[in-house]
């Protein structure tokens, strides 16, 4: 994690801070492992300040993981705007600018995500609803900056293709990230706090998590099959 930024404005400042407080506490102690008393705490806010930016437990986790998948958005969006330089003129241009955003996903590191993720929000049972359903709001929001890079790179692209192929992309990654992770359940990671003020007490600190050569050949192994379905449908 990063110190906060005293240039940043106030707001903002307490927004990290907070984001940063929870994925300590829930990497300590899973999602329902914390309280807002104790965030507010580890933060250095009131308790009301924790409600006027978030507006329960699950949308701060929410920002939690789209913390963890800042990376993979970065990388992803660079990716795109690779596969997008030179798009054929012409109705072949918007299926290029599709298929160059599923093919970023083979160039980003989703599995050290997708394991951060698990851990943080808790425990082996990846079945859980709840954190389910936090871990694929996450995602909706890193496909909606994806959208708005397709549109930029490919003005001419069809909206509902584009809805659609981003539905089905991130859909599968998440189907195929719980197939994942039943398949290749991983030890609790080691996390190493970059600010000790965010350190839970008995916080492992001898590096970060780490997935096997293994695991990340079954991953690609999955992604393949998605990008594939994706491209030829049921048919295929």
């Amino acid at each position: 994690m990063t110190p906060v930024d005293q240039h940043l404005p106030l707001r903002e400042q307490r927004h990290r801070a907070l984001v940063d407080a929870a994925r300590a506490l829930a990497t300590e102690h899973g999602a329902d492992g914390f309280t807002v008393d104790r965030v507010a705490m580890l933060a250095g806010v009131s308790r009301r300040t924790v409600f006027n930016h978030f507006a329960g437990m699950d949308q701060l986790l929410v920002a939690v993981c789209e913390q963890i998948l800042a990376e993979v958005t970065t990388d992803l969006l660079e990716g795109v705007d690779r596969g997008t330089t030179d798009l054929p003129a012409g109705g072949a241009g918007g299926p290029a600018a599709l298929d160059a955003v599923c093919e970023a996903t083979r160039d980003v590191d989703l599995p050290t995500a997708i394991v951060t993720i698990q851990h943080v929000l808790g425990g082996p049972d990846v079945a859980d609803e709840r954190a389910d359903a936090i871990s694929r709001t996450a995602l909706e929001h890193v496909a909606g900056r994806l959208r708005e890079r397709l549109l930029e790179r490919a003005p001419g692209l069809d909206p509902l293709d584009l809805e659609l192929t981003l539905t089905l992309l991130t859909s599968g990654l998440a189907t195929i990230a719980r197939h994942w992770l039943e398949e290749h359940a991983s030890p609790a990671p080691d996390v190493r706090h970059e600010n000790p003020r965010f350190a839970p007490e008995r916080s492992m600190t001898s590096g970060p998590v780490r997935v096997t050569p293994d695991a990340r050949a079954a991953w690609d192994r999955l992604l393949d099959r998605l990008l594939h379905r994706l491209r030829a449908g049921h048919a295929g």
